[in-house]
């Protein structure tokens, strides 16, 4: 269905505005014709009324038609609305000129042309309706344009507050990771700087011991120290360097001794010391310390010979594993597939978050370009039949 278009027709001849509603009536469908007698009453209409196209008689008493449409123009309301001059054709040049030079967009002259006034004035409704249109697919898309603005801005700040987010979240991964790292140092310091208050109370302290004590307590202080560092390097991406393999890994053993010592577990090495890597070294012991330290906290509930075995090897392909077990028992069977997610723990909370193999798996897979995995594997040692965890480290001999 055809929009209406609402015509007004101004003129002070009744008997023209008669034959021009006629003529409109007949030949046109979906108008709304508007008739007014002046150009007083032609204002008047434009005011309270939304039209689109004018028929202005220039010759009228009062207020004519060119004064009439000098009004329509100066109105930003009627500025737009297409204006089609009438007159007597006696002054049909001089009235051109000066209707085309108020805003004009036709001229035509009386007596009218009933065939050429109709096809005109068809024309421009046509162009009146496609304009219509026009408009309000310029609309619609304007509304769209602003949604989408609106739906920009919301997932901009949507986003922003994901990345605050996502900031807050890793603040407190990185404490948990570094609560994690120091909860065995301090319980190291914790347990000498305890013991020897106790012994100088009962006056059982002998010098060596206190002297061996404060030895531990500062080795371990700067462990918490060197803790610090490695998560420094980590979240400043550490530098790739070529570091001897097996330095490294005994490096992570004399840092956990004292545990170690403590729980009577026996560190059996198997290491090729030619292995060197570019990687980076300071991910890879922290690594090899959250592994030792799993292997350490599992094997403290056994009595009987407690061992955790490290074996270094080249593979094909220019890559090299590390092979960490103990003889702890194993992983149940329904955990074994879970032992790297994030705050998966089967420990009591006190005694962990759940962090220390998901830290492994990041740093070899994320930081090194490695590969991590762990099953259970039962083996002999010295002629004894064992079983327990064993996680197999893979990596390239460099980046």
């Amino acid at each position: 269905m055809k929009e209406d278009i609402t015509v007004l027709v101004v003129d002070d001849v009744e008997a023209n505005r008669v034959s021009l509603q006629y003529l409109i009536d007949e030949y046109l469908e979906n108008i709304n014709l508007l008739l007014a007698s002046s150009g007083e009453d032609a204002l008047k209409v434009t005011y309270k009324t939304n039209v689109d196209i004018i028929i202005l008689d220039i010759q009228m008493p009062g207020l004519d038609g060119f004064d009439t449409a000098k009004y329509l123009k100066s109105n930003p309301k009627t500025q737009n609305i297409p204006i089609i001059f009438l007159t007597a054709a006696f002054k049909e040049e001089e009235f051109k000129q000066k209707g085309f030079e108020i805003g004009a967009i036709d001229y035509l002259t009386k007596p009218i042309d009933n065939h050429q006034f109709i096809n005109k004035l068809k024309l421009y409704i046509e162009v009146i309706i496609k304009n219509k249109q026009l408009q309000a697919v310029n609309d619609d898309l304007y509304q769209v344009l602003q949604k989408e603005i609106q739906l920009k801005e919301r997932i901009e700040k949507q986003q922003l507050e994901l990345i605050e987010q996502s900031k807050m979240a890793a603040l407190g991964e990185m404490i948990g990771n570094i609560a994690h790292q120091w909860r065995q140092p301090l319980s190291v310091i914790s347990t000498c700087a305890s013991g020897m208050h106790l012994n100088i109370d009962l006056g059982l302290m002998k010098k060596e011991d206190m002297k061996k004590n404060i030895d531990m307590i500062m080795k371990t202080t700067q462990d918490l120290s060197n803790t610090i560092e490695s998560f420094r390097d980590y979240t400043n991406k550490e530098k790739l360097i070529n570091f001897n393999l097996s330095e490294t890994i005994r490096k992570c053993i004399e840092c956990e001794d004292y545990i170690l010592s403590k729980n009577n577990i026996d560190v059996i090495m198997n290491l090729d010391d030619d292995i060197v890597l570019e990687n980076l070294p300071n991910s890879l012991f922290q690594a090899i310390v959250n592994i030792v330290r799993n292997s350490n906290d599992a094997l403290g509930k056994l009595n009987t010979p407690k061992y955790i075995f490290i074996e270094t090897k080249k593979l094909e392909n220019n890559r090299i594993e590390i092979l960490i077990k103990d003889n702890a028992g194993g992983i149940k069977t329904e955990f074994v597939n879970k032992v790297f997610e994030p705050y998966f723990t089967t420990k009591h909370k006190s005694h962990g978050v759940g962090l220390g193999l998901n830290i492994v798996y990041k740093i070899i897979h994320d930081s090194m370009c490695g590969k991590v995995k762990v099953k259970n594997s039962r083996y002999e040692y010295n002629n004894e039949k064992f079983e327990g965890a064993v996680f197999t480290i893979e990596l390239p001999l460099s980046l």
